[in-house]
């Protein structure tokens, strides 16, 4: 077992990119939050005429330009997408999944290919699982630590 060696040299294709969900510039975002709930998936994928990303719709977009403003729900989901999002290639390592995810403090990342044409979503959730999947022993057997325990009860 060498995460450092897994990290470096494991191509992010070998993780689960399926669960992604795209629709078109010009949907409302009424309608995005349908479809997001139909899938059960945190993130849309907003693609323009020709099949190229330009946006993601996340639930951190929900919670920061849709909630509290019930005007925004009729609006084009991409006034209130996140435009130019960053991207990884299926070239793309492991570890260079990690790095961007935590230094952009990203949840879901797009997945092109070279032509700029939708491979997959990399989650969060996927991450979690390529990691509990290849190392249940040393995940599931971690021992506490000792400073994240609580000393004293919560509340009453």
């Amino acid at each position: 077992m060498n995460f450092e060696l897994d990290f470096q040299y494991e191509k992010i294709t070998r993780l689960d990119l399926t669960t992604y969900v795209t629709t078109r510039a010009g949907t409302s975002v009424l309608d995005t939050l349908a479809l997001m709930r139909e899938h059960r998936v945190n993130a849309v994928l907003v693609e323009d005429d020709a099949n190229r990303i330009i946006g993601i719709f996340t639930e951190r977009d929900v919670l920061l330009k849709v909630a509290g403003e019930p005007d925004a729900l009729g609006q084009s989901v991409d006034s209130v997408m996140t435009t130019g999002p960053q991207t990884l290639s299926p070239d793309d390592t492991v570890g260079d999944a990690l790095q961007l995810m935590n230094r952009g403090h990203y949840r879901n990342v797009p997945v092109l290919d070279d032509d700029q044409g939708v491979v997959g979503n990399l989650s969060q959730h996927a991450l979690i699982t390529f990691l509990t999947d290849r190392y249940p022993r040393e995940i599931y057997h971690l021992p506490p630590e000792t400073d994240m325990i609580p000393q004293t009860r919560e509340g009453a």
